[in-house]
């Protein structure tokens, strides 16, 4: 019996002593190389969250931010589990990250599996084929495709707004959550898939279905994976983790690949997404970089996942501020009427982008509530930081708190207060572009942006122009942000309660 202990003991044993050795000198890091830094405590590092409540990590950040910044550091040493992270706080340095150095910082050190035939997409690829992409990706988001793509905006907003009568005629109480997914559901469906959406009229929709699979509250052991995924990617590849579900890569394969072929032998074209990157495809098929099939499919899955759930989450925190905050709703219901009537009140693309103070309001919600609340950045070549002599080795992970950053009361006073004015034209010259980067910045930041302001505009304009809106008793305040997801969301759904005008 001793010798079969010592068998199971010793080994334990090892592991053990290893693991905990392995620590202790990742724990060393930042000050072998002399950067300030925050204490980490094994074996969670500085995120107590992964073993406690599954606090989300930007909330984390925000704590790990301010802590920074009392230091009165320009940035500073941290660890999520054992891998040293350099958080970067001062506008400075975060300009020299993302634009002036990019070529040093050029990946975002997220992991994706090789095989995964949904990993080629813009946002995972790393370094060696992120300009390719890019480059093949760019001419979809001009100005004539943004038109060209409008009336399939406007089409799914018609529908939102006649499930929204009924709601209101009903005498019931508005679940805004729901009803914009459904909305930006629907707008994906038909300008990435070219089909139907009908998320409004279909309870089972397997779209709306796939959406929530893949971004809804998630359990506590795929926010644990994502963790792993975005902070250990090394662990990941060695435990060969899966990027993305199985059941999401199988969904999206084979729809794509069943509306591009049902296209080719109909000669079916559409002015949608979808139809751009198959001319794409077509295009570059003899060039020296092509643009293949895989990246067709990994990143009409990406305008899925980024177009859907990032606008709708912008969007519903703006409704729960202008329903707080009756005298800005009104203001800009004022001036959507106003710049409608000079339109002959049709809803043009022009019209939208005429309503300056709509755009006032994305720009204040979105520094409150950025979508993607943390930037990040692996470093692929050794970099000298500017002005010290510290070298921030290759392979190190850089992080640029976002949400932190503008929310910081040096940068924007009173920051949590809702003001528009921050961004008249009077005003919009006192903030500091570097500390206001919902998009990211550089040549790495958000290629959909003009997409996800454009499908959020329609939607509020269709909404606000029709109904006066309030916050419902239904609704738990203060609204609280979900902790188990990638994305900014609320925790809690707003019900929000609409009068007819």
């Amino acid at each position: 019996m001793s010798i079969i202990l010592n068998f199971i003991i010793y080994p334990i044993t090892i592991i053990i002593v290893s693991v905990y050795c392995y620590f202790w000198y990742s724990y060393k890091y930042w000050t072998r190389k002399n950067v300030p830094h925050l204490e980490p405590k094994f074996p969670y590092g500085n995120l107590r969250y992964i073993l406690s409540k599954a606090r989300g990590y930007d909330l984390e950040l925000i704590e790990l931010y301010s802590e920074i910044r009392k230091r009165n550091w320009k940035f500073g040493g941290i660890w999520t589990v054992a891998n040293p992270v350099l958080m970067v706080t001062d506008p400075e340095y975060i300009k020299d990250v993302l634009t002036k150095d990019f070529s040093h910082f050029i990946a975002r050190g997220m992991y994706y599996k090789k095989s995964d035939p949904l990993g080629v997409s813009l946002f995972l690829v790393d370094e060696t084929k992120w300009k390719n992409v890019r480059t093949h990706l760019t001419p979809t988001f001009t100005t004539g495709k943004m038109k060209g793509m409008f009336p399939l905006i406007v089409e799914a907003s018609n529908a939102m707004i006649e499930a929204f009568n009924q709601n209101v005629e009903n005498k019931m109480d508005i679940d805004i959550r729901e009803f914009l997914a459904k909305f930006t559901t629907d707008v994906i469906v038909s300008c990435a898939f070219g089909l139907e959406g009908n998320s409004f009229t279909d309870v089972n929709h397997p779209f709306r279905n796939a959406g929530k699979l893949i971004l809804d509250k998630l359990p506590l052991s795929e926010s644990i994976r994502y963790s792993l995924m975005n902070y250990a990617p090394d662990l990941c590849e060695a435990l060969e983790i899966r990027s993305i579900k199985t059941e999401s890569i199988e969904f999206f394969y084979n729809i794509i690949n069943n509306t591009v072929n049902h296209r080719k032998k109909n000669n079916i074209t559409r002015q949608d997404f979808l139809q751009l990157v198959i001319n794409m495809v077509e295009d570059t098929k003899n060039s020296d970089n092509p643009f293949t099939f895989e990246e067709l499919v990994a990143n009409v899955n990406l305008f899925f996942i980024a177009g859907f759930d990032t606008s709708s989450a912008a969007m519903n925190f703006a409704l729960y501020e202008l329903a707080r905050n009756p005298d800005i709703q009104e203001k800009l219901r004022q001036e959507i009427k106003s710049t409608l009537e000079n339109h002959d009140n049709i809803l043009t693309y022009e019209a939208v982008n005429n309503i300056k103070y709509l755009q006032q309001v994305m720009d204040e919600t979105l520094r409150i509530y950025p979508s993607v609340p943390i930037l990040q950045r692996k470093c692929v070549k050794d970099y000298n930081l500017r002005n010290t002599d510290i070298i921030i080795d290759k392979g190190t992970y850089i992080v640029i708190p976002i949400i932190a950053i503008q929310r910081d009361p040096e940068y924007f006073p009173e920051p949590l207060k809702f003001d528009p004015e921050r961004f008249s034209p009077e005003n919009i010259s006192q903030i500091n572009n570097k500390c206001y980067l919902p998009f990211g910045d550089g040549p790495r930041n958000c290629i959909g942006l003009r997409f996800g302001l454009m499908q959020s505009k329609v939607g509020l304009i269709q909404i606000l122009k029709s109904y006066r809106l309030s916050i419902s008793p239904s609704t738990k305040m203060p609204l609280e942000m979900d902790e188990r997801t990638f994305l900014l969301k609320s925790a809690e759904t707003l019900y929000l309660k609409a009068e007819r005008l």
